[in-house]
């Protein structure tokens, strides 16, 4: 039985939807990362974009090749709409072609990762991503308190 205290606990620690319909990578990522994350995994884009617009999530890990709605396609909705647009995506992709990496990085997308892969580089790689989107939250707030000095400053 867990306490209100360990549930708390529970529910601050970052969630994670990882997104593949090969259901082998999602117990590989998910088994990955549950010591450290809340991780939801999803077989399908579609299932995606309608997780994503009921939850809060604070990086999402995306297949590249997946029926009906790609992981590209998921991505292109994420930086459509407010409440996605700065979520952290690591794409996934099993294909290691220069026109899928170079597509990957013109996309905007945060990070990507070839499989397979070990379970310690999937860590890392989600522990870089947080890091940087926690620093980038943190600037952003950060951000209207120094322009108001330098105004006043400026005044002076």
């Amino acid at each position: 039985m867990i306490d209100a205290q360990e549930e708390t606990l529970v529910e601050e620690l970052p969630l994670i939807l990882t997104v593949d319909d090969d259901s082998v990578m999602n117990v590989h990522v998910m088994s990955s990362l549950k010591a450290h994350y809340r991780v939801v995994t999803l077989n399908s884009g579609k299932a995606a974009l309608k997780f994503l617009s009921e939850n809060k999530v604070d990086l999402v890990i995306l297949d590249i090749n997946m029926p009906e709605v790609s992981g590209f396609e998921v991505y292109e909705k994420m930086q459509q709409n407010k409440e996605t647009k700065d979520v952290p995506v690591i794409f996934l992709t099993g294909v290691e072609k220069e026109d899928i990496v170079s597509q990957i990085i013109k996309s905007g997308a945060n990070d990507y990762i070839l499989k397979p892969i070990a379970p310690a580089e999937i860590l890392l790689h989600v522990k870089n991503q947080l890091e940087m989107s926690r620093k980038k939250k943190l600037a952003a707030v950060q951000k209207p308190e120094t322009k108001k000095k330098i105004r006043i400053n400026a005044i002076r």
